[in-house]
């Protein structure tokens, strides 16, 4: 499950990335609410995966209390992630300065960062349950 988080995420960020060039390229006004939604999808997929693998297997004994800690934890750093980085870019719009599009989109794309961290340490450490 691990390895193929990894490769959501290294197929992610770069295709993310390479749209949000794209598109600014193609409409000189690509919003920056779109650039940070495209951030968020460079590694929405590959926690998801980590997310959902921490479930295990729909026939298995229910998870650990500790798994059950830390899949509720990755959940919350994940909403987290969200309010705290659209709080930025609504910040960085009432700033008055104009952001490209890269820089949304970076914003976007740690969001993420954290509670695919949190996912992916416990599937490292407690296992994938069975």
């Amino acid at each position: 499950m691990i390895k193929v988080s990894i490769l959501a995420a290294a197929l992610g960020v770069p295709g993310t990335a390479f749209l949000t060039i794209f598109l600014a390229r193609r409409e000189s006004t690509l919003r920056q609410e779109i650039s940070w939604l495209l951030g968020i999808g460079a590694l929405l997929p590959a926690w998801l995966i980590a997310f959902l693998g921490l479930m295990g297997d729909s026939t298995g004994a229910p998870p650990e209390k500790a798994l059950k800690l830390l899949w509720m934890v990755s959940s919350a750093t994940a909403l987290l992630g969200v309010i705290v980085t659209d709080a930025l870019l609504k910040r960085l719009r009432e700033s008055g300065r104009e952001y490209g599009p890269l820089t949304c989109w970076l914003l976007g794309a740690v969001t993420l960062v954290p509670a695919w961290g949190i996912a992916l340490f416990a599937l490292r450490i407690i296992g994938t349950p069975r």
